[in-house]
């Protein structure tokens, strides 16, 4: 059987199918050779046209904050930045840096360098430069940024590590933070502080500073350079004085200074059983003795006797001291210890003689000086007045039962005026005008009276039996003008 494809071709005789394609094939080419050299090169051009328009991208570039897309088949930056027109300066930053090959769409970013001068406390340097994070320009310089450091962009405070955006020019201030060399309890630490004073950089750091703790500055000084500063926490402090028992808190290490922050200092013998200038004992527990002393002084005195002299330059009835006696004393001393309360100590009693005993001298007056009164209503003229009790009788008050008598020791008879006296006053002063008041006048005519009542003189007042007036009171008696050629300068205790 024979079969005959369309082509023409005979494939009688073929004794496989790979044999039959290969004659097939053959047979194509040779009908259709004239077509095949220009379809080839129609395909090749095909393909570079699709290659070309494979390669065009549209690719973003953001020019200092400006963003520009430009459609290129370059495919390097420096292709793209030619296309969009935009030339790097040397100091400018491009990302990506160099000048890669890609195959995808870009994102160019270009930073326009700048100036920027940076100030310190120290110096000032002026940068011509890209970059635009602070904490990245100050490092440049080997400037160490601490926590609480400023950095003032043109004037405010910005984050160290926040970009920089703007202005062409920049003034950059960097404000150092003042370290402070804190040692509390032992434990050093640095804090670095943009605070006015010591007070307020602590509290911004939260570190609370009671009014017992110990610091060694004030908290009022103000944070200039560097700083060091000691602080001691207070502690619970238990002071035993006696039977009281005083707690608080001190930030004192001896023991000492704990009682003066407690307000019971050691004063005079006061002392305590740990020792003052040992450090407080660590359960913080502080014993004080206290310690007094009583020094008893026992005297003995020794009196003195005055002896009288007649003294013409004093007025009568008064005494004037001529010389000054002085008791003779003896002393004995004797000094006791106290320890909280009980006695500890006793020192032997010292007796000696603190001063020698001296009679006195003293000088009754004889001095008469006549005066002038007004005695209930009636003007009076006297040379003596004394004070005297006086008590009244009259012929049937004679202080005798059953006897009456109206004779006195004189001769004139008992009545109203009568003054009775002591015998020894009768005998130098009978017939004495005298003016009692509350009585009125009278004259010395009788024996009698008590002589003495509560170491005071003591008359009876003459009244008759008609007229009589009891009196069981004090008054003052004068002595009336003329006075006598002679007085007594003492009146006489009977």
């Amino acid at each position: 059987m024979c079969y005959t494809a369309k082509t023409g071709f005979d494939l009688r005789g073929a004794r496989s199918e790979p044999a039959k394609q290969y004659l097939i094939m053959n047979t194509f080419l040779k009908k259709h050779q004239k077509w095949l050299f220009p379809g080839a090169i129609f395909m090749i051009l095909a393909g570079l046209g699709l290659i070309w328009m494979g390669l065009i991208q549209t690719h973003t570039v953001i020019a200092g904050g400006e963003t520009i897309h430009v459609r290129t088949p370059a495919g390097r930056i420096s292709g793209v930045l030619r296309a969009a027109g935009i030339s790097v300066g040397e100091d400018d930053r491009l990302t990506p840096e160099g000048d890669p090959w890609f195959w995808r769409q870009a994102v160019i970013t270009i930073e326009p360098a700048r100036d920027v001068l940076i100030q310190t406390p120290e110096d000032e340097v002026m940068l011509h430069t890209a970059e635009s994070i602070p904490a990245n320009l100050v490092a440049e310089l080997e400037i160490r940024l601490f926590p609480n450091d400023r950095l003032i962009m043109n004037g405010r405070e910005v984050d160290p590590h926040s970009r920089m955006l703007g202005d062409d020019f920049i003034l950059l201030q960097v404000e150092p933070a003042v370290p402070v060399d804190l040692e509390i309890d032992g434990r050093h630490v640095t804090l670095y502080t943009d605070q006015p004073t010591l007070g307020a950089a602590l509290e911004a750091a939260s570190i609370r500073v009671s009014p017992q703790d110990w610091i060694s500055e004030d908290l009022m000084t103000p944070l200039e350079g560097d700083l060091a500063v000691r602080i001691r926490r207070a502690r619970p402090v238990t002071v035993k004085v006696g039977e009281t028992t005083v707690t608080g808190l001190s930030a004192a290490v001896t023991v000492g200074e704990a009682l003066v922050d407690m307000g019971i200092p050691l004063q005079n013998l006061d002392h305590s059983l740990t020792a003052e200038d040992e450090p407080i004992p660590v359960g913080g527990e502080i014993e004080v003795v206290h310690v007094s002393e009583e020094i008893m002084i026992l005297k003995d005195e020794v009196p003195y006797s005055n002896e009288f002299i007649e003294d013409p330059n004093t007025v009568l009835d008064q005494v004037s001291v001529v010389t000054r006696g002085q008791v003779g004393i003896y002393a004995t001393r004797e000094r006791i210890q106290y320890a909280n309360g009980d006695e500890v100590w006793r020192d032997v009693p010292e007796s000696w003689q603190a001063s020698e005993g001296m009679d006195g001298v003293l000088g009754y007056g004889s001095r008469v000086e006549v005066q002038t009164a007004v005695v209930d209503g009636q003007e009076i003229e006297y040379w003596r007045k004394i004070s005297v009790y006086a008590t009244s009788y009259s012929p049937c008050r004679l202080g005798v039962p059953d006897l009456c008598s109206s004779t006195t020791a004189s001769g004139l008879p008992l009545a109203k005026g009568s003054i009775a006296v002591t015998r020894n006053w009768y005998n130098m002063m009978r017939f004495q005008q005298v003016f009692v008041q509350g009585y009125g006048h009278g004259v010395i005519s009788d024996i009698g009276g008590g002589g003495l009542y509560f170491n005071h003189y003591w008359i009876d007042l003459g009244y008759s039996d008609d007229n009589y007036q009891p009196w069981h009171h004090w008054t003052t008696m004068y002595f009336l003008t003329p006075v006598p050629a002679w007085y007594p300068a003492i009146l006489p205790w009977p």
